[in-house]
């Protein structure tokens, strides 16, 4: 279970850095654009989506140290903290591929239909291969 919440963390960090470093970049390419604007606040928004994943993760990996048990889908979705930080991943992805979409609109509107449609596209895959590890806490 530790090292679940070890690669979840590391994930979530290098994500959120991205996202950071790229509305950096943003900021200093979108002057005075809506669009760029857009894209900066949803980049931001992956930011912060993903960083209290990595907290969150890195603290669950010295809990599960302390509470070794076997990984099972039963545990997975009894602990609400995981569900919680899924769906804060998710989110995170979510906003990084609208930023990344929103992006193109800068440049042209060519580009703009393109950065969308791929960010659109792209997000399919994504979800589908995120879904089996994404997990809510449902009611009994």
């Amino acid at each position: 279970m530790a090292e679940l919440y070890r690669q979840f963390a590391r994930v979530s960090s290098v994500l959120a850095g991205f996202a950071f470093t790229f509305y950096g970049t943003l900021l200093v390419a979108a002057r005075e654009h809506r669009a760029g604007a857009w894209a900066a606040f949803f980049s931001v928004a992956a930011s912060v989506a993903f960083l209290p994943v990595t907290l969150g993760m890195t603290f669950g990996t010295v809990r599960a140290a302390d509470e070794p048990r076997e990984l099972s889908v039963s545990n997975l979705e009894t602990d609400s903290q995981i569900a919680l930080l899924s769906m804060l991943f998710l989110a995170g992805v979510a906003f990084l591929l609208a930023s990344f979409g929103i992006s193109g609109w800068m440049r042209s509107r060519h580009l703009g239909i393109a950065t969308t449609s791929l960010a659109s596209i792209g997000a399919i895959p994504v979800f589908a291969a995120l879904r089996p590890f994404l997990h809510v806490v449902s009611a009994p």
